[in-house]
């Protein structure tokens, strides 16, 4: 599902005659974005600041291209965590603008950082997991 929204927001999802995945995991590369936004180091930094996660990853033909594991040409998301939380569909579409509007059209990331937090509050209690309906990141006492 978020593969499908980051494609139609303007992002190249990696392996996608493959299915994109077998894992919780997507990688996008953001190669052509390097003239806009920059490389993986300075998108994963650009969405910290606005509150959204994820993080830079080479790929295969970055070495050829005179990229390292410093800057490369992909971003790595996973996405166990917002599932977890209860997001589904409609989220994954708000979550690839919410990048978006960050990455391809340069807003402000501290701006968007406040419409992620207010998205976000929503989603506070744990569902497929052992015990639904907890509280998301409540601190447990280990004896």
């Amino acid at each position: 599902m978020l593969n499908r929204a980051l494609e139609e927001e303007g992002f190249e999802v990696c392996g996608k005659e493959n299915g994109y995945t077998k894992s919780h995991t997507l990688l996008v590369n953001i190669s052509e974005l390097q003239e806009k936004a920059g490389l993986g180091k300075d998108i994963e930094e650009d969405l910290e600041r606005a509150d959204i996660i994820l993080n830079r990853n080479l790929l295969p033909w970055d070495m050829f291209e005179g990229r390292n594991y410093l800057n490369p040409g992909g971003i790595r998301m996973g996405i166990s965590e917002v599932t977890r939380l209860g997001m589904k569909e409609g989220e994954m579409k708000a979550i690839a603008h919410l990048i978006r509007r960050v990455v391809i059209d340069r807003e402000d990331p501290k701006k968007v950082a406040k419409d992620v937090n207010n998205f976000r509050k929503d989603f506070q209690k744990l569902h497929y997991c052992f015990s639904s309906n907890e509280d998301a990141y409540k601190y447990i006492e280990i004896i």
